[in-house]
Formats: structure tokens, sequence, C-alpha cells
């Protein structure tokens, strides 16, 4: 299966002249199907963590579909002859980096176990939003009172997710926003890393790093899974892997600019995955709240490309 990807990745550019479609068309293709199957990893976690209802279960299962995909990414850095060891692991900011994803995938994790699907990419869907309040206050950036106005439209569609006044799900509903708040932490981090690294080398070490520290947590408890959930563990890190490959294509064919919206997609996947595959039907306070938060990451983005900020 991981050997198809080979293949896949050197046919990719070969897409464009097969359909006869232009470089945005083909970018937004690429971001949806990035975001398709980042979802479909995220629902087969979810779907062995059903089997054992225990949270620490999740250490073992990343830490094995971290082994899968750092073999997987770590074979086409090497086709590519980009597997340069001594120069990855000897940047402390990738390091870094990866400490900040592998916290941002417990608080994740935590939510996909505990919350509905679909509940908590919306809410993961905070993080361009919390990035416009970053940049005001740390980086004195002069947001105007469009921006501040779509701030305060995302916060209240979370409001109106979390529903405060019915907490059907505890207060679960934290996990899914400090991971907003880490990615948005990484994201601003990675902008700093000066050096020139392949987007497919961030993307090995953060999963090596990510996959050690789940390694050490999941010594806690050990789990034996039958070979049905390996196989699932496998099919994860296949999807993972195609999520990294198809993000990278994204940023190959076209412009941030024209792509951005569509990472909202994840969202459809979330409430499809989540009607079909565990029986949730999201309320109708979600989808108010998802609209309200999407509404407000497009005023968001659209004032960012005026702006050139996203180029």
């Amino acid at each position: 299966m991981h050997i198809g990807l080979l293949f896949l990745f050197k046919f990719i550019p070969k897409l464009k002249k097969l359909f006869k479609i232009n470089n945005e068309l083909l970018g937004i293709f690429y971001m949806m199907l990035a975001q398709l199957s980042f979802a479909t990893n995220d629902m087969l976690v979810k779907i062995i963590y059903q089997n054992y209802q225990e949270i620490f279960v999740l250490n073992q299962i990343i830490f094995i579909r971290g082994i899968f995909a750092c073999l997987v990414i770590g074979l086409f850095l090497f086709l590519k002859n980009q597997l340069d060891i001594k120069i990855i692991f000897s940047s402390k900011k990738l390091a870094i980096r990866g400490i900040l994803e592998s916290l941002c995938c417990i608080c994740f994790f935590i939510g996909i176990a505990k919350l509905p699907f679909a509940k908590v990419y919306v809410l993961l869907s905070l993080a361009p939003i919390l990035l416009t309040i970053y940049g005001a206050i740390f980086f004195k950036e002069k947001v105007r009172w469009r921006r501040w106005s779509a701030v305060f439209l995302g916060f209240a569609g979370v409001v109106v997710v979390v529903n405060p006044t019915d907490l059907k799900y505890g207060y679960y509903f934290i996990f899914p926003l400090l991971a907003a708040i880490l990615l948005t932490f990484r994201d601003i981090y990675t902008k700093n890393i000066k050096e020139n690294f392949h987007s497919l080398q961030i993307a090995f070490i953060t999963c090596l790093i990510v996959t050690i520290f789940f390694g050490v947590l999941s010594i806690y408890k050990f789990y034996n899974f039958n070979s049905k959930e390996y196989s699932i563990m496998f099919l994860s890190s296949f999807f993972l892997s195609l999520g990294y490959i198809f993000s990278i294509a994204t940023i190959k064919v076209t412009l941030v600019s024209v792509t951005s919206t569509f990472r909202y997609s994840v969202i459809l996947w979330g409430i499809l995955f989540g009607y079909f595959i565990f029986n949730e039907i999201p309320r109708m306070n979600t989808y108010i709240g998802a609209f309200l938060i999407i509404v407000s990451g497009l005023i968001i983005i659209s004032r960012q490309k005026q702006l050139g900020k996203i180029k």
C-alpha cells in the first residue's frame, strides 16, 4: 500500500495534463483530498479507541501508527535524495515544533475520542482567528474593525457550538480548543524557522518526534491489539502520509490564498464520517456555530489577502 504512495507522488504532477485543469482548481482539489485523508486517519484512530474506551489506548495507537508513517515518509525522502539525517536532526527548532505538535495531538485526540467527530473539527477551526489575536497582541499588527468583528463572530460561534447550558459531553470541549491554541503556536513557530527545509523533511521529523513522544507515554499501559486493529493502524498511517503528500502538492501547484479557505472542508468530512460511521447526528447549534466560525475565518483570510499577508 505504501509503495503505491510512491507512484502516486510521481503521478500527481501529471494530473494537470491528464484532466487539462488549471493550477487553481488542481490546488483546491489537492487541499480537499488532504483534508479528507487527515479526517480518514482520525476516523480510523477513533474506531480502534471505541474497542477499548480508555484514553491511554490512544498513546499506543498513535505510537504504532507513527512508526508506519515515519517509515513511508522516510522512504520518500530517501528516494528523493533528501534524507539528510545530519541536517534534519541538527535543527533544535524542528524539535520544538515536534513537541508542540505532540501536545496538540494529545488534546486533539482526546477530543476525537470523547466528542462528536464534527464538533472537534469545528472547534479546531478557531486557529485562524487565534492567529489574528496573536498578531495584534504580540506583533502589534494593526487589526481594524472588520477583523475584530470577525474575531468576535468566531468566538460567538464557539459559544454556540459548546452550548454552556447543556454540557452533554462535560468539559471535554476544552481539549480541541487547547489543540487550536497549540496549533496556532506551532504555525507561528514554523514561520520563524529560517532554515531551508523541504516540507516533507519537516513532516518527517515532526512525525518522528510525535511517535517517540507517544511511545514513551505508552509505557504506562500496554495493550494487546489483534491483527485487525494493527491493519487499521497501518491503514491510518497510509492516510496520514497521503494527507502530507497532498498538502505539499497543494503548495507546489498554486498560491496559499487560493486554497486556504478550503481547509474548512474537513468539517464536511467530519459531519459525514460522524453520521455514517459513528451514528452521530450533529445538533442545530453545531451547524450554526460552524457557520459563524467559517464566516469569521473567511473574513479574516479575505482581509489577509488584501493586505498581502497570504500569497
